[in-house]
């Protein structure tokens, strides 16, 4: 418990990652890894193995873009900095040792920013009591496109902290308008994400099971009712063995991975 409440005092966060819980979310991961990294070790193992196996389908050089660069559990930092010129860490805050980490590495670079873009327009509504935001876009990098990007364990995320903000601060705003505005987030995304690199990948949880004894007692859709295409390569994530999250369940994620955001933006839906 000092350590988090040490990490949480001393960690630079941005207002809006503070408000909306983000810093306390990064903390709980980390020392949920702490508890759980033997646990975690094949998931990490196969999210490498799905990055490296991503980024070798595009040529070396130029630069790379990360998504949800996050705690860099799940990132192989030191092979993209490896096959890239330039490799840009994006998330809506950094640790101080994933900023340690980055620093030993001279073409890492790290950038804080919300990349959903509809963080700030989804403070005001809350403020002033108005409908959730529909006009938000992801933000355009500065620099070009890249010619590589992956999104780490992102889409699924993206509305969960918002909406339980809605839940907090707005609870009579219906479930079609929160849905809808989950949408609004993911779809965002993987267009942005298709948009912003000459080849991008995703890897994200699909599912969560509750288990007991081995057999499986619940299954909860991770994907906000998309209809995803059948990914490249899948596999399964012990996110919190009983009795981490549960006295006696354990709790367990599908995740899919997939080389090429086209071929889940081929499937989406105009809006």
């Amino acid at each position: 418990m000092l350590r988090e409440a040490f990490e949480y005092l001393t960690t630079p966060c941005p207002p809006l990652a503070r408000r909306f819980g983000y810093l306390s979310e990064m903390v709980a991961l980390g020392a949920r890894y702490r508890r759980q990294s033997r646990a975690w070790a094949p998931h990490v193992a196969a999210c490498h193995r799905f990055v490296d196996q991503a980024m070798q389908r595009t040529d070396p050089g130029g630069r790379a873009l990360v998504a949800g660069s996050g705690l860099l559990i799940e990132i192989p930092l030191d092979a993209l900095a490896a096959r890239f010129d330039e490799v840009v860490l994006v998330d809506i805050l950094h640790s101080r040792a994933v900023r340690r980490r980055a620093a030993s590495l001279a073409n890492v670079r790290l950038v804080e920013t919300d990349v959903s873009g509809a963080l700030a327009p989804l403070a005001v509504a809350l403020d002033r009591g108005a409908p959730l935001p529909t006009g938000f876009e992801p933000p355009t990098p500065q620099d070009g496109p890249f010619r590589f990007a992956v999104s780490c364990n992102l889409l699924s995320q993206l509305p969960l902290l918002p909406l339980e903000a809605v839940e907090r601060h707005a609870p009579g705003i219906g479930e079609t308008e929160r849905l809808a505005f989950a949408l609004r987030m993911v779809h965002g995304h993987l267009r942005w994400l298709a948009a912003v690199a000459e080849r991008a990948a995703l890897f994200t949880d699909i599912d969560a099971s509750w288990l007991h004894g081995g057999s499986v007692t619940e299954v909860e859709d991770s994907t906000w009712g998309l209809a995803l295409p059948a990914p490249d390569m899948s596999w399964l994530w012990d996110i919190a063995p009983a009795p981490e999250q549960d006295r006696r369940q354990d709790l367990r994620h599908s995740v899919g991975g997939w080389f090429d955001v086209r071929t889940v933006t081929s499937v989406l839906p105009s809006c």
